[in-house]
């Protein structure tokens, strides 16, 4: 004899108890293996479907922030390409090929003091202008300048930026800082009537404290020559 483990019935061996629980449990179905129910099938595949229907649903979106984020990489890769030091050295290359690249040209060649001044005498557009005349009439249909290229040089060292204030300042800066700088190569093509020729341009492109990037026609080993001399002159006068 046996006993029901769900009411404590004693029943014969093998054979199952009226109670509820003996009943309910003899009617389940029984898991056996992949032949038998489980009670998680068909969850996985509807798991499935609804990631994949999500997935569909989203598309449009995924899509729209992956262009967005590549919009964002090609900003920053314009932005800092033309800005900083490499981006003024663009802009002083270009205005030596336009017409009308004047005010570029006098605003990177000249101290913020001298541009004041020459504002405050009503002289700043007179000297654009003339500049651009001057492009003008030095260029006629059958010539054309065109910038080739712009590469970025070596690094000024101590005594080159020592140069550009000592430069700086002739120019009519009051006490200029040299921040750092960089010596550049700018190759500009002249095409007259298919005679093409290429002319290579070395500034220095120099930040100063207040006033930003400025350019100076002169290389890095002029500058270094220049700061040297500069040194040597304080220090006679100091003694």
């Amino acid at each position: 004899m046996a006993f029901c483990k769900f009411c404590g019935k004693e029943i014969p061996d093998g054979a199952v108890c009226g109670c509820p629980g003996s009943q309910n449990a003899a009617q389940a179905p029984v898991n056996q293996g992949n032949g038998g129910y489980d009670p998680g099938f068909g969850q996985v595949d509807n798991q499935a479907g609804g990631a994949a229907s999500g997935m569909k649903d989203n598309l449009p979106k995924i899509v729209a922030g992956v262009i967005a984020l590549v919009i964002l990489i090609v900003a920053l890769v314009f932005v800092f390409g033309n800005t900083g030091a490499k981006g003024a050295a663009k802009k002083f290359a270009k205005s030596l090929t336009k017409t009308n690249g004047g005010k570029n040209y006098y605003s990177l060649t000249l101290t913020d003091d001298r541009i004041k001044e020459l504002k405050d005498d009503d002289e700043w557009k007179d000297m654009i202008e003339e500049y651009n005349d001057e492009i003008k009439d030095a260029r006629d249909d059958d010539y054309k300048l065109k910038v080739k290229d712009v590469k970025k040089g070596k690094k000024l060292n101590k005594k080159a930026l020592k140069g550009a204030e000592y430069i700086w300042e002739e120019k009519g800066a009051d006490d200029p800082e040299a921040k750092k700088g960089y010596e550049f190569k700018i190759k500009i093509q002249a095409n007259d009537d298919g005679d093409k020729e290429t002319d290579t341009a070395v500034v220095s492109v120099v930040k100063f404290k207040g006033e930003g990037w400025k350019v100076l026609r002169y290389d890095a080993d002029d500058l270094k020559e220049i700061g040297e001399e500069a040194e040597e002159e304080e220090e006679d006068e100091e003694d």
